[in-house]
């Protein structure tokens, strides 16, 4: 089964889903939301280290910091991804 992220927005906060474990990640941006559902996935998959899930949620917050800092747009996203997808 491949699992895929729905991603909803309701009063400017976007949610993102993961229907194969039905984790979220909100967020300000869609951006955001796919960011802390990638943190949270993570954080299940590593759940007896309670030091790798310090370094996820760290990582998290220092990502959501500059993406808010640099202004990354869901747009500059979405460029990464098709960029990355096709290397």
């Amino acid at each position: 089964m491949s699992a895929t992220v729905e991603i909803s927005e309701e009063n400017g906060e976007y949610t993102a889903v993961d229907s194969e474990t039905g984790a979220t990640g909100i967020g300000k941006t869609r951006a955001m939301a796919l960011a802390a559902l990638a943190v949270r996935l993570g954080a299940e998959e590593n759940r007896g280290s309670t030091d790798e899930r310090a370094e996820l949620r760290a990582l998290a917050e220092r990502t959501r910091r500059r993406f808010e800092r640099e202004e990354v747009s869901e747009d500059d996203v979405k460029d990464a991804i098709s960029w990355a997808r096709s290397e």
